[in-house]
Formats: C-alpha cells, sequence, structure tokens
C-alpha cells in the first residue's frame, strides 16, 4: 500500500490565539452592529498577519488560525442545504450523557451552536471555499501546498445532540441515509477545495476519543446507545466523507479530548480501548494525536499504527504557557518510535519518518485560549516544535 509522505515532522493542530480586532468585529457582526463583509475584511486582515508571523517563525503547516469562522466546527454544516443553526443549544436539544455537553452543564455553560437537518442535505456551492481562499491568497501559488485548511468531523453534532433531535424524520428514516448524504456534500466540499489548489486537509474530531472514556460509554448505554456499533458507524463515516479524494491530496485526522474555553478539557482515557479499530479502519493519512499530559495514556496503542499510515504526536501543550524540557520531548519521540517499530516489524529509525510532533491541540479552538497564554509564548511552543525536530530529523525537519 502507497505511504503518503509526511508533510512536515513539525506541526501545528490549526487554531491560534485570536487578535482583539478579530474577537471584537465577530462580536459586533453578532449583535447586527457590523455587516458580515466588514467582519470578513477584518478576518482576511488578521489572517494576512499571522500568516506573515508564521512565515517569519518559520512555522509549519501555515494556517489561517482560523480566525474565518467562530468556533473550529463552525462555517461548514449551518451552510449546507438542510441545516439550519441553533445558537445557543437548549438543554432539550442536548445529549446530556455526552461528554462535552455534560462538562459544560457541570461548568454551568450552555453548548454554544448545533446545526440541526431538517431538509435534504445538499452542498451545491462550496461552503469552505472563500474561506480557504482567504489563507491561500495571502501566500504565493508555488506556497500553497504548505498551507493546511481544517473541516469538522461528520459525527460532530450527532454525538452531541439527543438521541433523534439531530436530523428530523420525516427527511431521513435512520442514520445511515442521514450519513450517506452528508458524505456526499463533504466528499463535494473536498473537491472544491482541491479545485481551487487545497493539498493538505485536516479533519477535527474530538468526537472519536470520547470514545475512551468509560464514564461516556456508560452515559450512551443509558441512553440506549450500542456504543459498538456507534463508533463502527462514526468511522465509516469519516471513511465515506474522504473517499474518492485525489491521490496527491494528504488528509489528516486530529483526535484529542476537547480544548474548549480556556483549555476546559471534556473527557479522559487511553487511546488502547479503540486503537485498532481506529488505526486499522481509518484511511486517513496522517492521525494528530493528543499526548501532553497522562490523561492521554501512553504509547502502546501505536503498536496498531500501520506501516504506511503518519502520525503526529501532541507532545507540547496549548493548556499551559510553560516550555516544555525539549530533551523530554526527544526521549518521548522516541519512545514512540520503538513502539511502533515493533509492532510494524521494522526499525525506529525507519519508523521515525512516519511520525512528527506537534502542539497537542489549537490555542484557541473556541476563540479563548488558555490562561496566561500570549501570542509571543505561543510561538514560542511553535518555535520549541520546529527545534525539536530539526534535531530529530535534520534532513527534512
Amino acid at each position: 500500500m502507497t505511504v503518503t509522505k509526511l508533510p512536515f515532522h513539525a506541526d501545528h493542530i490549526g487554531s491560534l490565539i485570536r487578535p482583539d480586532s478579530v474577537s471584537d468585529a465577530q462580536e459586533k457582526a453578532d449583535a447586527g452592529h457590523i455587516s458580515q463583509e466588514q467582519l470578513k475584511k477584518e478576518q482576511q486582515r488578521a489572517i494576512a498577519d499571522v500568516v506573515k508571523k508564521q512565515q517569519d517563525h518559520g512555522v509549519h503547516a501555515i494556517c489561517s488560525g482560523e480566525f474565518d469562522r467562530k468556533y473550529y466546527f463552525s462555517g461548514f454544516f449551518e451552510k449546507l442545504e438542510g441545516f439550519k443553526e441553533v445558537s445557543p443549544v437548549p438543554w432539550d436539544l442536548a445529549r446530556l450523557s455526552a461528554a462535552p455537553i455534560a462538562a459544560l452543564k457541570r461548568a454551568g455553560k450552555q453548548y454554544p451552536m448545533a446545526a440541526i437537518c431538517d431538509g435534504k442535505i445538499r452542498n451545491p456551492h462550496s461552503t469552505y471555499l472563500e474561506n480557504w481562499k482567504m489563507l491561500r491568497d495571502c501566500v504565493p501559488k508555488e506556497q500553497w501546498s504548505q498551507c493546511k485548511f481544517t473541516m469538522p468531523p461528520p459525527c460532530y453534532f450527532h454525538l452531541r445532540l439527543a438521541p433523534g433531535k439531530c436530523y428530523s424524520k420525516d427527511v431521513y428514516s435512520n442514520d445511515e441515509e442521514f450519513f450517506s448524504d452528508l458524505a456526499k456534500a463533504y466528499q463535494q466540499e473536498v473537491k472544491a477545495l482541491y479545485g481551487e489548489g487545497l493539498r493538505n486537509l485536516q479533519i477535527d474530531d474530538p468526537t472519536l476519543a470520547y470514545f475512551c472514556s468509560n464514564d461516556m460509554l456508560d452515559g450512551l448505554r443509558q441512553d440506549g446507545e450500542d456504543t459498538d456499533k456507534m463508533f463502527e458507524m462514526y468511522l465509516k463515516a469519516h471513511n465515506e466523507c474522504i473517499a474518492n479524494r485525489p491521490d496527491d491530496m494528504h488528509v489528516g485526522l486530529h483526535v484529542c479530548r476537547g480544548n474548549f474555553s480556556k483549555s476546559m478539557h471534556f473527557s479522559e482515557g487511553s487511546y488502547e480501548m479503540i486503537a485498532e479499530q481506529f488505526f486499522k479502519t481509518l484511511n486517513y493519512d496522517t492521525f494528530y494525536l493528543e499526548y501532553d499530559n497522562p490523561r492521554s495514556g501512553g504509547f502502546e496503542p501505536l503498536r496498531h499504527l500501520p506501516k504506511h499510515k503518519n502520525v503526529v504526536l501532541g507532545v507540547v501543550t496549548t493548556k499551559e504557557p510553560e516550555l516544555e524540557d525539549p530533551e523530554l520531548i526527544k526521549t518521548r519521540v522516541k519512545e514512540a518510535a520503538e513502539i511502533i517499530a515493533k509492532g510494524q516489524g521494522r526499525t525506529a529509525q525507519e519508523a521515525m519518518e512516519n511520525i512528527g510532533i506537534s502542539p497537542q491541540c489549537g490555542f484557541a479552538s473556541v476563540a479563548v485560549g488558555a490562561e496566561g497564554m500570549t501570542e509571543e509564548k505561543m510561538f514560542a511552543k511553535l518555535k520549541l516544535v520546529a527545534d525539536v525536530a530539526k534535531e530529530l530529523w535534520p534532513d527534512r525537519p
């Protein structure tokens, strides 16, 4: 099977600390005080600025910082035909057993937004094309391949909304029909973005890691869900969404346990519970995994990583501003390489070619970063990733 080359051994997940100008513009747009065009103008200015800063700091992949959207998961579902936006999400629509919903309710917060399907799903015009162009047009055409664009996962609202609330039964009689049409919309989106020069796409899905949590699994079972079938259905949905993509398009999957406002997380648990099925079923080129603290467990589940897949280890945290020890990072990466190599029947040196490092998540997935994290400290974190990568992979960091 063909091995898709890892784009960069030093990478980052996508979202960056938003400047106040973008946050202020978003608030004004939400309140109707400025137009969407005025908001977009401010987002474009901020994206151009942060792209230059990434270039000046030698950061890869080049991202928009997700300044083009309110939350990391917004801008896709609610713009498809057949969906309506609900904001904030009332509790009777939310699945209280889902890890993110339960955590927010304990904290006295509501889930900020959901998209509910009330009609046949269609994607006649790309929902994200203008967003991609806001990033793409900041660099010369020969650098488009160095840019990465992010999207939410197909199962995002299916898990977070109460049973029977994700889509109308008058439109789709079962989950299979719903995910089938949703996959077509994703495929059309991928095709449109590819046609305009995107070559590095990342799907962000904390949902799958929640299946590592016994607490959430127990709650879902109390809802009457067969969690094994549910997980299998979500994996199938992922594969269908990225099916038929061009051979020269790299598609990665980022998985974490939640990194909400001020770095609130939603679940804990080793990947061991899902690893074999996860790695061997999903058709992604690269897995971006959270590994910055004990809540993610050890590297042992990586023994299931197939030879033709890459893994980017999120060994630098976005949740704390203090810098990690570079020697400890190198030790941890080499430990992971030994485990992967043993599982694949090859040398650790060979396994290293399919390993990268990054922060474990974005710096501001829902616009608000971690306590004490500044732009200066954020770039110091990204420089640490790049510097360690240069030592581990001197020929191609």
